[in-house]
């Protein structure tokens, strides 16, 4: 009854697989989520997404940022894409999370919008890692001396997978 209540009410999240194929790229049999580059604040006793989400980035932002992710994230089948002001993130299988569309947390406690099920601890393990590299880039400190608010947290959501059917021959 609940997941029944929760379709109901709650907004479709949208389907990164599907986008990036209706962008005109091959999906393959890849797990695609959106990951969209955010600004988390320290609250008291916790964290808060801040706007505007996804931040705004420079081209020279995204080339060193993206090239900084695939090449640190490689040994783990990530690899993260740009396509028309927006970041598309492939892994190699389905995480076993489920997402937030991050408009849903802005200006609130992150703790409840973070991604559940099966495989959620090890996306934070993953999570914490893109927050350290994100924290150590240059990108980030360029921003700061220019008054912007540091990239330190990407949000992913709307993961999804194209079905590729196969025929006999």
């Amino acid at each position: 009854m609940l997941a029944f209540l929760k379709k109901l009410f709650l907004p479709k999240i949208p389907n990164a697989a599907l986008a990036w194929q209706q962008a005109g790229n091959k999906t393959g049999s890849a797990y695609w989520l959106f990951a969209a580059p955010v600004h988390l604040v320290l609250q008291r006793d916790s964290f808060s997404l801040a706007e505007p989400t996804p931040l705004p980035l420079e081209k020279d932002e995204i080339d060193a940022l993206t090239s900084a992710f695939n090449q640190h994230f490689k040994q783990d089948n990530m690899q993260f894409f740009w396509h028309e002001n927006t970041w598309f993130l492939s892994l190699q299988h389905n995480p076993r999370i489920e997402t937030t569309v991050p408009e849903r947390a802005i200006n609130k406690d992150i703790a409840i919008f973070l991604p559940t099920g099966e495989g959620a601890i090890k996306w934070a393990t993953f999570q914490n890692e893109l927050q350290m590299l994100l924290f150590e880039h240059p990108i980030n400190q360029a921003r700061e001396a220019k008054r912007l608010p540091a990239i330190n947290s990407i949000w992913c959501y709307g993961g999804g997978q194209i079905e590729t059917k196969r025929h006999a021959n």
